[in-house]
């Protein structure tokens, strides 16, 4: 849903910023650190930053930035919103994705030989191992989102291979574009029937009518709606995941085993374990069986010490990057008001003291951010809005709820395309789309894992138990069967093609 394009050099060539003594480019806005900030002892005073490149607006005022992904929820991180890369990701046959087979027959995302695309390393090209290409260029920053992109691409070829046997004479792009379709739309579903539940509260989903219907088609559809990605959305509120995600990545063999632990970092642009069997299963358990932190201010070491640091060299690269101070500054690149101008937006009061926000964000929070901003208008909505107290039902704070609510609601209601809406899919084709299960997903998808919870984004708790994965319900694709119905006018029988029993 984001993707924020940065500036470049000549070429695309990357830009650096903290220089010792030499003109900078006007594009660079790096953090300046001061003698006491911890990076000192790593003897580093400068943190890299390049400005996020300006929209082509075509008019006088204030900057604006790119989104490079659509805003809607359409399945394009699988396939690109680029047509020369979407057409280098096809395989032109029976309406299936690209995909590399390995020695043992298992298939992987293909291949990127660029060795200068920042994840392939020299070591492992020499091994016959590469980075992998999918529809968006971030799939490679960590094992567990590789691990998914390649979950989701061999569903496509999965469902690609049941439409082919329901219609032998559909040809490869007409197999590709109804695939790409429904993979869409199972994203839809189990983004606002498993995900959102979680984030935001089952309440919240059923005031605002965000809940996936039973039955029946979501009739809301509204054009003056605007479904577009919100800048607060994109570089402040969506980013509150930092906050839960662990230092240490979990590893499971099987089900019963003792789990492994990989920091953080060594794991970043590190997708080579793919090619190892048995890898993809050890990922995906270990990530279905991790218990997130908690919504709150306070980062692992490992995102704010550690971030793409280069484990090449364990002498000279100590640190690495600090994804807390970067995202911070990237609210100030794009111009976000601060915090007291979001949370009155959201309903709350607007404040004048520190001593006023007490109630909404707990002592030891206020204290630190009391030492660092001199006013309560200069706190950022990134740091404010990660600080205060979660609201019933949800894990998030009142104005993260009321800026990630916003925009999931903008992006149903102002979809024309939303796979509930009339005219998307027939009756009995949105029914078996409504059986779609991310735990149903990873297990057809998935090397050899056998069972899994039914709700793999909660942890695992007496009615979310390990079931096996043949029990999960799954589509039937029988709706997508064109028949040939014969229509009789005078003497003549005509043969007209129909689809999903409409």
């Amino acid at each position: 849903m984001t993707a924020t394009a940065l500036n470049h050099g000549i070429n695309g060539t990357s830009i650096s910023c903290c220089l010792d003594n030499q003109t900078v480019h006007p594009e660079c806005f790096p953090v300046e650190l001061d003698p006491f900030d911890p990076y000192i002892r790593y003897n580093v005073t400068c943190m890299e930053f390049v400005r996020s490149a300006p929209a082509p607006t075509c008019c006088l005022g204030h900057r604006e930035q790119m989104n490079q992904a659509t805003s809607f929820i359409d399945g394009s991180v699988i396939y690109s919103v680029e047509p020369e890369v979407v057409a280098t990701l096809r395989k032109m046959k029976n309406g299936e994705l690209s995909m590399y087979v390995t020695e043992d027959n298992r298939t992987l995302l293909p291949v990127s030989k660029d060795l200068n695309d920042g994840c392939n390393r020299e070591k492992e090209n020499e091994k016959g191992r590469y980075c992998f290409l999918t529809g968006d260029a971030r799939a490679n920053e960590n094992l567990h989102l590789t691990s998914m992109h390649l979950i989701w691409a061999r569903h496509h070829n999965f469902v690609a291979k049941q439409l082919k046997e329901l219609n032998n004479d559909w040809d490869d792009e007409r197999l590709f574009q109804e695939t790409r379709k429904i993979i869409g739309a199972q994203m839809q579903h189990i983004t606002y029937n498993e995900f959102l539940p979680v984030l935001l509260g089952r309440n919240l989903m059923e005031q605002f009518d965000l809940c996936p219907r039973d039955s029946g088609y979501f009739m809301k559809y509204n054009d003056s709606i605007d479904p577009s990605i919100a800048n607060n959305f994109a570089t402040a509120a969506f980013r509150f995941a930092h906050s839960i995600i662990p230092g240490l990545m979990k590893f499971l063999a099987k089900d019963s085993s003792s789990p492994e632990f990989i920091q953080l970092h060594k794991m970043l642009f590190d997708p080579f374990k793919l090619y190892q069997p048995g890898e993809l299963d050890r990922a995906l358990r270990g990530a279905m069986d991790t218990t997130i932190q908690a919504n709150d201010p306070y980062f692992t070491d490992e995102l704010k010490q550690h971030l793409f640091q280069d484990n090449s060299d364990k002498k000279m690269n100590l640190c690495g990057l600090d994804l807390v101070s970067l995202n911070i500054q990237r609210g100030r690149d794009h111009g976000l008001v601060g915090y007291n101008s979001w949370r009155e937006h959201c309903g709350l009061k607007r404040v004048s003291t520190f001593k006023q926000l007490q109630g909404d964000i707990d002592d030891d929070s206020l204290q630190n951010i009391q030492s660092v901003y001199r006013n309560v208008e200069d706190i950022d909505l990134y740091t404010g809005a990660l600080s205060e107290k979660s609201i019933n039902g949800s894990i998030l704070g009142p104005t993260l709820t009321c800026l990630i609510l916003d925009q999931f609601i903008r992006v149903k209601y102002g979809d024309r395309f939303w796979y509930e809406n009339p005219n998307s899919f027939s009756m009995q084709q949105l029914a078996e789309i409504r059986k779609s299960s991310l735990a149903r997903i990873i297990c057809d998808n998935s090397d050899n894992i056998e069972s899994v919870q039914p709700l793999v984004m909660e942890k695992i708790r007496d009615d979310n138990q390990l079931v096996p994965c043949k029990t999960l319900q799954e589509p039937k694709w029988s709706p997508w069967k064109e028949s040939l119905p014969h229509i009789r006018l005078s003497d003549d029988t005509i043969s007209v093609k129909t689809s999903g029993n409409r």
